[in-house]
């Protein structure tokens, strides 16, 4: 009996003693992710903390009467009010659902959640972010501080565990919404889609319970848009080349452009940086009569390596090295990977989803594509505004068609056109079917003195009427925003087979612009290809309101991996990239920003 009663005490304290260490695992275990993980420079060996109920790492509570949190965001890390007073009460509401105590440091140490914030934050540049914008090296080495010292102050624990949540919900809101906000284009306009009020990263990051689920949670942050992955990887890519010191060789140099079967002495390099850029080796070529390698050859197989690679950067692949594909050659692992970021950034900018059913026109690639079901069912090759008069990038829906339109003249073109050449020479228009109104009455314009100082373009009305020469051809496809921008048909489609098609006045023309309205006229019955052909020749005016409205996205994208996987980069025609570049780099932070160091 007494054997029994011994056995059956150790058994209690061999369960008590068990209860007890898992009650301490369970408090311990966010303090290392894994054993020997640094704070600073100093080790925090797990294994030995958990020896020790001493270093039983416990939250801190904040006192929410004597701190402020909204004393904290007068010197915060961006100068846009919008991102202070979005990260401001993400921050507050986080902390009232952790019942308003620390999440990231505790009293003894770290919680392992913090080494796990601090690998997602430095491995922003995954997403063409900088881990600098949010002070990680600064974060790290404050940490080292805190629990190096003699003694663990509780305030400073505060402070810093909720700057480390500022930080963090700074991040996921540049990963969610962009990082730029005002695009500063001046007449380049951009609209930017405007988004509902999304605050899922502080409910997702509420309901993480172990350090191994924070990276996955940022992931559903991210623009859940196919292309934003594909570009992921390029930039990886890129990122690597930009590391490779087998890069760094100076510009491409040609005097004159060097055509196939031709020798230049640019060809070795040009050989040695297609290599690099695609991964793929062009070997030297053999000389078939000396038996010998001439380097300075331009061989075939370079010469479908060039065509290839113009495909991808939007120029003619006729295996001509020009000026503008030796400009592109040019152009830097470091500029490239800076490129794929900024188009990443520009799909934060973008609609969550573009429905089933929607226009999609990318400015720079010069091309329309119509979605049903989300799958491409039409494509079209289009021409853009010009430098001068840029399309607008923007969101908007095709609403009606009118067939054998007229087109009433911009005030902007009255001006800088049509008076200046009646200048030259009044009977210019005579014979191009335009009808003239002055002050709402027709007038001939051989009456008027275009040469008198009085002549007020605000007070004129030209209008080209319906007809073959018609500026906006025979079609066009009626939007509703306040610019006057529209998609339309053109009387001069020979423009169509030129590379560069930044011509028009803002508008976008279309190529095929009788079979987009039979696509969009599907649904009504009895307009098939041919009455549609007859109304836009008929020569009278003819609106027709669609029975759906269609979605129309306007956007600028000069990189993009397509389907078979390759990444395209385009022209930046419109200086949007020069411009924005200058936004998203990193702002230097100085010490006065974090903390008050």
């Amino acid at each position: 009996m007494k054997l029994y009663s011994l056995h059956l005490l150790r058994i209690v304290a061999w369960s008590f003693c068990l209860v007890f260490l898992a009650a301490c695992s369970r408090n311990i275990s966010k303090i290392s992710k894994t054993p020997n993980e640094t704070v600073g420079s100093n080790s925090l060996d797990s294994a030995d903390l958990m020896l020790s109920t001493k270093w039983i790492a416990k939250s801190i509570s904040i006192d929410t009467v004597n701190f402020s949190f909204n004393s904290r965001f007068s010197t915060l890390y961006t100068n846009d009010p919008y991102y202070n007073q979005k990260v401001q009460w993400k921050v507050s509401q986080f902390y009232q659902l952790n019942e308003f105590q620390t999440y990231w440091l505790h009293d003894k140490a770290p919680d392992s959640m913090y080494y796990a914030l601090i690998a997602v934050l430095k491995n922003s540049k995954q997403h063409g972010l900088h881990a600098d914008e949010y002070n990680v090296a600064k974060i790290e080495d404050r940490v080292s501080s805190l629990y190096n010292g003699p003694a663990v102050s509780p305030s400073e624990v505060v402070d810093l565990d909720i700057y480390l949540s500022e930080m963090c919900f700074l991040f996921t809101t540049h990963l969610m919404e962009g990082k730029i906000r005002n695009l500063k284009n001046g007449k380049n306009v951009w609209r930017r889609y405007t988004k509902e009020y999304n605050v899922s990263d502080v409910e997702i990051l509420h309901e993480i319970l172990h350090p191994d689920q924070l990276e996955d949670a940022i992931i559903k942050l991210q623009p859940a848009n196919e292309q934003y992955a594909r570009l992921q990887k390029a930039l990886d890519h890129y990122r690597l080349l930009e590391n490779s010191p087998l890069l760094y060789f100076p510009n491409i140099v040609s005097g004159e452009s060097i055509k196939p079967r031709e020798k230049s002495i640019a060809i070795p390099l040009i050989r040695k940086k297609l290599s690099l850029m695609d991964l793929h080796v062009y070997a030297l070529p053999f000389d078939t009569i000396t038996g010998s390698i001439d380097s300075l050859y331009y061989d075939e197989t370079l010469v479908e390596g060039i065509r290839s690679f113009q495909t991808r950067h939007g120029l003619e692949a006729d295996g001509i090295i020009g000026d503008k594909t030796l400009r592109f050659l040019n152009q830097s692992a470091e500029y490239k990977a800076e490129i794929i970021a900024l188009n990443m950034e520009r799909l934060r900018w973008s609609p969550d989803s573009y429905g089933d059913n929607y226009v999609f026109i990318n400015v720079p690639e010069y091309k329309l594509r119509v979605f049903e079901s989300q799958k491409q069912v039409m494509e079209m090759r289009v021409i853009v505004g010009s430098v001068s008069k840029p399309t607008p990038i923007f969101t908007d829906v095709i609403k009606s068609i009118v067939f054998s339109p007229t087109w009433t003249v911009p005030v902007s073109i009255i001006r800088e056109e049509i008076i200046p050449r009646l200048k030259q020479n009044p009977e210019y228009y005579s014979d191009k079917n335009y009808s003239f109104f002055k002050n709402e009455s027709e007038t001939d314009p051989l009456q008027e003195d275009w040469n008198s100082e009085e002549i007020n373009p605000y007070h004129f009305r030209v209008v080209q009427n319906p007809g073959p020469d018609n500026s906006l051809g025979l079609v066009k496809f009626t939007m509703s925003n306040d610019m006057s921008v529209y998609l339309h048909d053109t009387p001069n489609h020979r423009l169509f087979s030129k590379d560069y098609r930044a011509l028009s006045h803002g508008c976008v023309r279309l190529n095929e612009p009788g079979r987009f309205a039979e696509y969009l006229m599907r649904d009504h019955q009895g307009w098939d290809a041919m009455r549609i052909n007859k109304k836009m020749n008929d020569g009278t005016p003819l609106t027709i309101r669609l029975k759906k409205s269609i979605p129309v996205h306007i956007e600028y994208r000069t990189a993009w991996v397509n389907d078979d996987g390759q990444i395209n980069f385009r022209e930046d025609i419109y200086g949007h990239d020069r411009v924005q570049l200058i936004q998203f780099r990193p702002v230097k932070k100085t010490s006065s920003t974090f903390l008050g160091m």
